[in-house]
């Protein structure tokens, strides 16, 4: 083919090309093309709101941990776990852990001063205790405190037969772990000394076997 023919060819194509996308310009877009390019918007749309709520999500729980970390005497946390903005949260889950911790141990440590006061705080404690119990079956290192901090609340308050089901469960749960080979001790303790442990608990709180 001449170079004259193919450049001809050539010119007629292109000129063939222009006048296809004129005319469909003319006639807009076709119903194949305005579905893709729908599919398209929507997919740049949902990508652009994951990033946005991902962002702000990421803020928002960054301060909550910022809120959490703050926390230094108990009345502050106090005001933490009344923050509605933490309801349902991990934070307010470990503002509860925190809470059953300081509790418990104001409790046992005031025992023998001020009995009231510290019953009330282990009874709180252990409650709460007993609660986040239901939400740390996937978290194996909560799960042993809130077993742990369960058996001591129960125990002190005289309720061995729960402090024994705690700290029974602890040793099958988690038998190499120092908490659970603490309550293996405990367990232990307990069943040897069975009998005076009962008698105390009847000091501690009357009707208490």
């Amino acid at each position: 083919m001449k170079a004259e023919d193919r450049k001809a060819l050539q010119t007629n194509t292109l000129a063939d090309t222009l006048g296809k996308a004129v005319e469909g310009l003319k006639h807009g877009p076709s119903r194949t093309t305005l579905i893709y390019g729908g599919v398209f918007l929507a997919a740049v749309v949902v990508v652009l709101l994951f990033r946005y709520f991902y962002v702000s999500s990421e803020a928002t729980a960054s301060g909550r941990w910022v809120k959490l970390d703050e926390v230094v005497f108990p009345e502050q946390l106090t005001n933490l776990l009344e923050d509605g903005d933490l309801k349902g949260t991990p934070q307010e889950r470990l503002a509860r852990f925190k809470d059953a911790r300081v509790k418990l141990s104001l409790g046992l440590r005031d025992l023998g001063s001020a009995p009231t006061r510290a019953i009330g705080r282990i009874n709180e404690a252990t409650e709460s205790y007993e609660e986040l119990l239901k939400t740390t079956g996937r978290v194996p290192l909560l799960q042993q405190e809130a077993l742990w901090g369960a058996a001591k609340g129960r125990e002190a308050l005289g309720d061995l037969e729960d402090a024994k089901k705690y700290y029974k469960q602890l040793t099958e749960e988690h038998p190499n772990s120092t908490l659970g080979k603490d309550a293996r001790a405990q367990l232990d303790r307990l069943e040897a000394n069975w009998k005076d442990a009962t008698e105390l608990a009847k000091l501690l709180r009357p009707g208490k076997q």
